[in-house]
């Protein structure tokens, strides 16, 4: 059987999932190394979080190893098949809310209707395998999902659905943002970027600039800057102003201070290059973003 599966624009608004399946596959953990699991197709949205394991998993025509940690997303028509040993948390998703599937009789194993592939922004940019840095949180919310759904609350259904987009939303803030995506702690130059991301951070409100950037990474400055920019998706100066806009944000709805003042608190000498700069990248003043976001 050939995957027949629809495309569909679907906007985060749009986003209602619904669990059709949590469950714990353990048995995998005591099964003999190199043992395969029957290939199958993807029908719905599938997101494992493993707790153990010395295997690996096939998707569409790539080999991925797994570890303990990681998490597997899975998505309609593609083809996987699982090499043991490992264990995990499963969740199985109907990512609209509307297929109608049979939550008793739900066997992802079972010939089925292919529900629609959603081209969604947050979705899409999950990978198929993804090693988070805070695996806690992650446990948290699988575990929670399966509480849930193996013993239901009154309104079970919301619950479940909060919990399935927070997870989805951790998954996309944790990959999307350099400070939290674990792909970084792959690279060479992992802790030297963490330790300029760490001293930026710090000193957002300091004239910081690139030579002293290089210094504490031990490079040249132009080789600095190719590091960075390739490592995080950001250039150093793109990567600083991202923050100290977030914080000037974060100051104008939370404090009385005026325009002027958190400029300098956000490092931008330059009152009026500041107010230009947060319209550009926010599409509002610093005023109008204050009168939007405040009770005034």
């Amino acid at each position: 059987m050939s995957a027949n599966i629809s495309r569909v624009e679907v906007s985060n608004e749009r986003l209602s999932p619904k669990i059709l399946k949590s469950f714990i596959f353990s048995q995998g953990e005591n099964m003999q190394t190199g043992y395969r699991l029957k290939e199958r197709y993807v029908y719905d949205y599938e997101i494992e979080f493993f707790t153990y394991s010395k295997g690996s998993m096939v998707i569409d025509d790539k080999l991925y190893p797994i570890s303990k940690g990681d998490i597997v997303f899975r998505k309609p028509g593609q083809f996987t098949q699982g090499t043991m040993p490992y264990s995990c948390y499963i969740a199985c998703i109907d990512m609209l809310g509307n297929t109608g599937k049979d939550l008793l009789g739900y066997d992802f194993y079972s010939e089925q209707n292919f529900q629609n592939y959603c081209i969604n922004p947050l979705l899409e940019a999950i990978p198929s395998v993804y090693h988070p840095v805070h695996e806690k949180k992650y446990y948290y919310l699988f575990d929670s999902i399966l509480k849930e759904f193996i013993n239901p609350s009154q309104g079970a259904e919301l619950i479940l659905k909060s919990y399935t987009l927070n997870l989805i939303y951790q998954l996309y803030h944790d990959v999307s943002d350099p400070l939290t995506n674990s792909s970084m702690t792959f690279t060479p130059h992992f802790k030297m970027i963490k330790r300029v991301m760490e001293h930026i951070e710090k000193n957002l409100e300091k004239k910081i600039l690139l030579s002293d950037m290089a210094k504490l990474s031990d490079l040249s400055p132009n080789h600095f800057h190719r590091v960075f920019s390739q490592t995080t998706g950001f250039t150093p100066n793109e990567f600083i102003t991202k923050l100290r806009i977030d914080r000037a944000k974060d100051l104008l709805v939370r404090t009385n201070s005026s325009v002027s003042e958190i400029s300098l608190q956000c490092g931008f000498e330059n009152i009026p290059y500041f107010s230009y700069l947060f319209k550009k990248q926010v599409n509002l003043s610093p005023g109008e973003f204050r009168k939007r976001h405040s009770f005034i």
